[in-house]
């Protein structure tokens, strides 16, 4: 076995390394306290399909914001032409509840700046 192995090893050997490597390689998800190693093997365990999970509805909420964005761009472009900076700006600040409103209102807005009073 190599010194690299061997290091490996003694790191996960240990309950508290572990918890520090884990809490700092996820950020805001809620590692629990570890006395043993059999505690970190059940809580990821149990915890590996919530995770995965909560990372899968993450990606698609961002990927339905980043599809809104596009869409609400491409609708802009085409009624109203290039759009202006402050337009863009706006627009990549937005939310998706600000996007899908102002999806809304271009329906009937008469120009760029009437759809972002919205």
């Amino acid at each position: 076995m190599t010194t690299h192995d061997n290091s490996y090893k003694l790191l996960f050997s240990h309950p508290r390394m572990v918890e520090d490597l884990l809490r700092g390689r996820m950020p805001g998800v809620t590692i629990p306290e570890m006395n043993e190693l059999h505690e970190v093997q059940t809580m990821l365990a149990e915890r590996v399909i919530e995770w995965t999970e909560e990372w899968k509805q993450q990606g698609l909420q961002q990927g339905l914001q980043q599809g809104e964005l596009l869409l609400l761009k491409r609708l802009l472009t085409h009624r109203f032409g290039v759009l202006p900076p402050w337009a863009e700006a706006r627009l990549s600040q937005a939310g998706r509840a600000q996007l899908e409103q102002w999806a809304e209102v271009i329906l009937d807005a008469k120009t760029l700046e009437e759809v972002f009073q919205a």
